[in-house]
């Protein structure tokens, strides 16, 4: 006599319900939302071949004041990937603490920083550059990171204030929005956006 064994279905399985707070989030959501900045390009001029991103909690460290000139932006960018790259080549850990002084208007502090290989959403290894405190797998969950500390797309702040994605842009070059470039496109913090949304331009 053969036994079937029926499996109960839930209203969650039948109707693909999911409780939004436990989802994961795939690596492009974290990207599109401002919560993983992609620097590929920039990895791929030093040779590394992965995709390759940055916290936005990361980013906002190398640029904690507001109108560093983006020469020095991206003068620290590239410091931070060189450090990356100089330890990535003396470890075969799948992640690693690394140290990089970086300056910051006058002064030159050490910070630390972490980096990670990891499947990405397609199960291909990336990397991930991070604080010590930040796990490659809840970022852009929202459990360690502070709304107030996003770095937003062009995108974001154009359709908050209403203007169109290229007016955003003039008000960059026109230095009424303070900006910076990280891997080729240009991010606001959302700290900035809420001035303007208080202050106006």
């Amino acid at each position: 006599m053969e036994i079937r064994r029926v499996r109960l279905r839930t209203p969650e399985d039948t109707w693909g319900l999911a409780d939004p707070e436990q989802q994961r989030k795939t690596r492009q959501d974290a990207i599109d939302d401002g919560d993983l900045i992609e620097i590929t390009r920039m990895g791929r001029d030093l040779g590394i071949t992965y995709p390759l991103a940055v916290s936005a909690r990361a980013a906002q460290s190398m640029v904690p004041f507001p109108n560093i000139p983006q020469e020095t932006v991206t003068e620290n960018l590239w410091d931070t990937l060189h450090a990356f790259r100089a330890k990535a080549h003396t470890t075969t850990e799948e992640e690693f603490e690394f140290r990089v002084s970086l300056y910051q208007n006058g002064l030159v502090p050490t910070l630390t920083f972490k980096a990670a290989v990891s499947p990405g959403d397609d199960g291909e290894p990336v990397i991930t550059i991070m604080l010590p405190d930040e796990n490659w797998e809840t970022i852009g969950c929202g459990h360690h990171h502070n709304a107030g500390d996003a770095m937003l797309t062009v995108d974001d702040v154009a359709s908050t204030l209403n203007f169109t994605p290229g007016r955003i842009r003039e008000f960059i070059r026109e230095e009424r929005i303070p900006a910076v470039k990280c891997g080729g496109s240009w991010r606001i913090k959302r700290s900035e956006l809420n001035r303007i949304m208080n202050e106006g331009f």
